[in-house]
């Protein structure tokens, strides 16, 4: 079993002859996860993305209309571990019937060369490419979005949604850009790794007009997930009389989990974890599992147990 994010808590019972460690492993297979977000002013519907669409062809599109969006789906509807933060000084819908129910419709308008950037954080794949879709008025000749890294530069497809990609990366001043409509940031041979990628954009320069960020898919390049949703360990006991263990921690919906012992953490000599079989409470508590059991495995002043989610 490959593991993941660890969280390790450090316990120390009121029997001052035993220290015990306790870790949480967390790790989810996954299978092109996408997150998709779709910016929006209102709920007005044109403005809203329905159903399978985009670049990556999926469901279950966050329609955004705040500044903040913790814990954003994917595309299997799950909730996850990103968070979007995207203060833009006005949002609005761009012109075209064309362009309704799809990422153009509406979006982060700016009028300028430094609009806010959007920041997407608690990123929760190893390996990602980032789709941002690119709108604007039919007037704008010319707009830019970076990621720090590159920069891509597009023509607004004012009065299209058929979907095609801006490539294009160096600009002279006052000219016309390539049309198109989105922007890809890394790629399955140059994935992006970072837990938080912040996206800047605005006019090119010498242009006037209005430009705009119709939204983007976060789309996962790698096969496992390094974080899951917050799992905390809410109460530990253990009777040293009886060798009796109780552990109670925050659930994970809809997933099996395992209890695990070992008597060292020597990896050098190779650590031997054994699976509990106990008693399972998930109603006592809600949101929360007890589990408890008998560990016969405890014979040393010290012992480590693990909370594993396979």
């Amino acid at each position: 079993m490959k593991e993941g994010v660890s969280l390790i808590k450090n316990i120390f019972p009121t029997f001052p002859t035993l220290l015990i460690f306790l870790s949480i492993n967390a790790v989810e297979s996954s299978k092109a996860e996408v997150i998709s977000v779709n910016f929006t002013k209102s709920e007005v519907n044109a403005q809203q993305v329905f159903g399978t669409q985009g670049v990556e062809i999926v469901e279950n599109w966050t329609n955004s209309s705040k500044d903040n969006e913790p814990n954003l789906k994917d595309s299997n509807g799950k909730e996850t571990t990103a968070d979007l933060y995207a203060p833009a000084s006005r949002r609005d819908s761009f012109s075209g019937n064309p362009l309704n129910n799809s990422p153009m419709k509406s979006g982060l308008q700016f009028w300028g060369t430094n609009a806010p950037p959007f920041t997407i954080s608690e990123i929760p794949y190893v390996n990602y490419k980032l789709i941002v879709y690119l709108t604007g008025f039919n007037n704008n000749n010319a707009s830019f979005v970076s990621d720090g890294t590159t920069t891509y530069y597009w023509d607004p497809k004012a009065y299209s949604k058929v979907l095609s990609q801006t490539t294009q990366t160096d600009y002279e001043e006052g000219t016309t850009a390539e049309k198109h409509n989105y922007a890809i940031f890394g790629s399955e041979e140059s994935p992006l790794t970072s837990e938080s990628i912040t996206i800047s954009y605005g006019l090119a320069p010498g242009q006037s007009s209005g430009g705009g960020i119709g939204g983007f898919q976060l789309v996962n390049l790698s096969n496992e997930i390094i974080k899951s949703r917050a799992i905390e360990v809410t109460s530990f006991s253990f009777d040293p009389s009886t060798q009796t263990t109780a552990i109670r921690f925050t659930k994970i919906d809809e997933a099996d989990f395992i209890i695990e012992s070992s008597s060292n953490l020597d990896f050098e000599d190779g650590n031997i974890w054994y699976p509990s079989e106990g008693k399972v409470d998930t109603t006592s508590y809600p949101g929360e599992i007890e589990f408890t059991f008998q560990d016969t495995t405890v014979i040393d002043k010290r012992h480590f147990w693990r909370i594993v989610y396979p």
